[in-house]
């Protein structure tokens, strides 16, 4: 279903999502109508799609200030007999469920739940059961720091010359940025379309052309912004998807951390309160290679211990995306979170 150019064209686009199809074409040798052609026609199967999303969640080496973080938990649901498919569709419209896995294992599923703190994501947890029929139990875990998440995850798929050049197309980084009302309105406009024209966002907010332009540039470098280039794992190439727990002595965390985020197999990894106190979630090529990454990690830190390990069939909704069955596109539901940001 996908080719060479094709994930390059994704890899390229997760470093630099919104460069002109002229510019990308040399780094990619490629023309600037074939990669329009070729990404016109992946997101139109629905097999790519692309998010902008507010999350300034704590993160390791973040100078978001506190005031403007909001923070996160992976919750367990395990539903009633025959109750499953219910409670994901019920889940998947809600705004403050980001993501929704089916998993193996003593649940059903697991979410992931962003709040403005604790209370308010224990507060929402402890009503699911009210709003949604066929929940029987939950178990909340609080992420402490985030050490990697998906919109930083890479295909792998260009040469290094080629990653260079993508980076150096990219505004400056602004570590001060301080998010208002019009970046978070342009958030919005962008949160199913990341490549969304200029001139389109404009004519929504009757702002400028270099207004917008100026914003947009804003978010490219803010550290309070994600911008996700994701695509049906399982239609091009990755077999599985697992989530693994660790019990880390807390003075090796940050250097396992640091070494899981190493492995192109790792997408998240982040701290928890919890038994476990570290979590990572995986994409497979083959399910084997969960034998062999849990070997060298115990090779490696003989004092860790992998506490579980769940395997994740189906993702049913993946950062406000719902996804079919086949794990395909389906529609965007916006999340509420850039609301805690500025009150």
């Amino acid at each position: 279903m996908a080719d060479i150019l094709d994930f390059e064209l994704m890899n390229a686009l997760q470093l630099a999502p919104r460069i002109p199809w002229a510019q990308l074409a040399p780094i990619l040798n490629s023309d600037p109508s074939t990669l329009s052609r070729r990404w016109h026609r992946l997101v139109d199967d629905h097999v790519v799609w692309t998010t902008c999303v507010y999350a300034a969640v704590p993160a390791h080496g973040s100078q978001v200030p506190l005031e403007m973080r909001v923070r996160g938990a992976i919750v367990e649901i395990v539903c009633a007999p025959g109750r499953r498919e219910a409670v994901i569709r019920a889940m998947s419209e809600l705004s403050h469920i980001s993501s929704v896995h089916c998993t193996s294992g003593a649940r059903d599923l697991y979410l992931t739940i962003f709040a403005p703190g604790l209370l308010a994501i224990d507060r929402y947890v402890d009503g699911l059961g009210d709003v949604i029929d066929g929940i029987l139990a939950t178990r909340t875990h609080y992420i402490r720091t985030t050490f990697q998440d998906g919109a930083s995850w890479r295909l792998n798929a260009l040469a290094p010359r080629q990653r260079r050049a993508l980076e150096a197309s990219l505004p400056d980084p602004i570590a001060r940025a301080v998010p208002t009302r019009a970046h978070l309105e342009l958030i919005e406009a962008l949160s199913r379309d990341v490549r969304r024209p200029v001139s389109a966002v404009s004519a929504e907010f009757g702002k400028s052309l270099a207004a917008v332009s100026r914003g947009i540039d804003t978010l490219l470098g803010a550290p309070w912004v994600r911008w996700r280039v994701d695509f049906a794992h399982n239609l091009v190439g990755w077999d599985a998807s697992a989530t693994i727990w660790l019990a880390v002595p807390q003075a090796e965390l940050e250097k396992v951390a640091a070494s899981l985020c190493l492995l192109p197999q790792v997408r998240w990894c982040a701290s928890v309160a919890g038994p476990a106190n570290l979590m990572a979630s995986l994409w497979l090529r083959d399910l084997d290679e969960l034998d062999d990454i849990e070997g060298k990690l115990t090779k490696v830190f003989p004092r860790l211990t992998i506490t579980d390990r769940w395997l994740t069939p189906r993702i049913a909704k993946r950062l406000g995306n719902v996804l079919d069955d086949s794990g395909r596109w389906e529609r965007f539901v916006p999340t509420n979170v850039g609301d805690y940001a500025v009150g």
